[in-house]
């Protein structure tokens, strides 16, 4: 089957038929079109429920297992869950499946809708795309209500993820009879987000201003100075070296470029993050239609300047293609003081995506939130700590989130999930092979200078090899 069969009526048909999860709300396209589309969502209804034990149990069993039972120590839940993941282009069936089983093992009703413009929620009721004008951020808000009326859920425990976060809020706010609690993870505030997690980028990785990462600047700014790397698109990749791996895989990635290793590394990251950007994956991720709610609505890579680690230079580039940001259209700033649900804001420590000092702040506007930091995570528990997030959600829908700071320690020591866990494997495997194998880089250099200097016959005459 081609990919863009995928997008057909007949194949969404076909996938409907095999599951027993997913339901359909019919919604008009925009509010000034009567026109409907199915907005599908999935419900994971609970399998069973489970009896708590004392925290004091679970804090003394986590060492050893390294697996904390979301349903231990609370009580049962007396709200559904709606998850909302990072988006606008993010889809949420089919990748959170398996997250969805688990929590209705630990005796949660779990709600996910998928987003309009994406996956099982892209076409109208002709089997074509939804029109551009109808991608706002207003009717995803109201997507959201119809898919709670449909559930025939009152209230319910909010969970959402950066922009997932970020409609959480929104719903709090101007819906707050609907949202028994909230929690957000790793969360997007505004559009000036960027410009701070653009800022601490620099500060620990160009400017030199964070002394445990001071030497690492200085490193790379070497590279910079001897072209080894273009330093102007080297955010993207530094910035997914320091997610995935940390500081220290980030100091030995510049250590063997300083060294004329390293270079395949580079490039495979940052090809990798080029297909993540720039290609669809149906029922996964899927950016055409939603690129006028990232770009024009929040303001996605407003802040793109071309700079040393620029990490916004991609979604600078794709926001030419759909029409200019002027403003949000909430100011969630002014208007999370008034969100009254008992709140919990999330945030890893080492997050450069959305740095702590956006939780912090969010944490301080909402009156009476609980912040709890991840020592050592980085953005996105729902993505990369999934077991954080089923205990955060269910003791949210208990009604007792508030508690889950106290269990920071805890929390952090529980294992990323499998997926991060391969990322950082992975990349820690590419770094020895280079590390250990010059020769096989050494042909790669070869062969590298060759090419370019095919192209260009003043390479012939120079020492390095310029990293794009």
């Amino acid at each position: 089957m081609k990919t863009a069969d995928l997008f057909e009526r007949s194949a969404q048909d076909e996938l409907l038929q095999i599951r027993n999860d997913l339901m359909t709300v019919y919604r008009e396209v925009s509010a000034d079109e009567d026109r409907l589309f199915p907005l599908r969502f999935a419900r994971t209804t609970p399998r069973r429920l489970r009896r708590g034990r004392t925290g004091q149990a679970v804090r003394s069993r986590l060492p050893e297992t390294g697996h904390w039972d979301p349903s231990v120590g609370v009580a049962e839940p007396q709200v559904p869950v709606l998850l909302i993941p990072d988006g606008p282009a993010r889809a949420s069936v089919l990748p959170y499946d398996a997250l969805r089983r688990n929590l209705a093992g630990h005796g949660l009703d779990v709600l996910m809708m998928e987003h309009r413009g994406v996956g099982l929620s892209r076409l109208d009721a002709t089997g074509e795309d939804l029109p551009a004008h109808a991608m706002t951020l207003r009717e995803v808000i109201r997507d959201l209500l119809a898919v709670l009326d449909r559930a025939r859920a009152q209230q319910v425990a909010v969970y959402g993820t950066g922009y997932g976060a970020y409609l959480a809020q929104a719903l709090a706010v101007l819906h707050p009879e609907r949202v028994h609690s909230l929690v957000l993870d790793s969360p997007l505030t505004s559009a000036e987000d960027e410009a701070v997690a653009q800022a601490a980028l620099r500060d620990m990785y160009w400017n030199g201003t964070e002394p445990a990462t001071s030497s690492t600047a200085a490193v790379l700014r070497r590279l910079a100075e001897t072209e080894t790397v273009d330093i102007h698109r080297a955010g993207p990749v530094v910035l997914a070296v320091h997610e995935h791996g940390g500081p220290s895989a980030v100091r030995e990635l510049v250590d063997l470029l300083s060294v004329g290793r390293g270079r395949l590394t580079w490039n495979s990251v940052r090809q990798v993050l080029n297909q993540g950007w720039l290609q669809s994956t149906p029922y996964v991720m899927e950016h055409d239609l939603t690129s006028r709610i990232s770009h024009t609505e929040l303001g996605r890579g407003s802040h793109a300047d071309g700079g040393p680690l620029d990490a916004l230079i991609v979604d600078g580039e794709q926001a030419r293609a759909v029409p200019p940001f002027h403003g949000e259209v909430l100011d969630l700033h002014a208007l999370a003081p008034a969100i009254t649900a008992p709140t919990l804001v999330i945030t890893g420590t080492q997050d450069l995506v959305a740095p702590p000092r956006i939780a912090r702040e969010l944490a301080a506007r909402i009156p009476g939130a609980e912040l709890l930091e991840v020592r050592g995570a980085g953005n996105s528990m729902l993505d990369s700590r999934s077991q954080i997030t089923q205990i955060a959600a269910r003791w949210s829908a208990c009604g007792t989130a508030h508690r889950l700071p106290e269990w920071a320690d805890e929390l952090a020591a529980l294992p990323a999930t499998p997926t991060d866990q391969a990322l950082s494997r992975g990349l820690q495997i590419a770094l020895a092979a280079e590390r250990y194998s010059p020769w096989r880089l050494r042909v790669e250099s070869v062969r590298a200078k060759r090419e370019q200097a095919h192209v260009d016959p003043r390479a012939r005459r120079t020492r390095h090899v310029k990293i794009d």
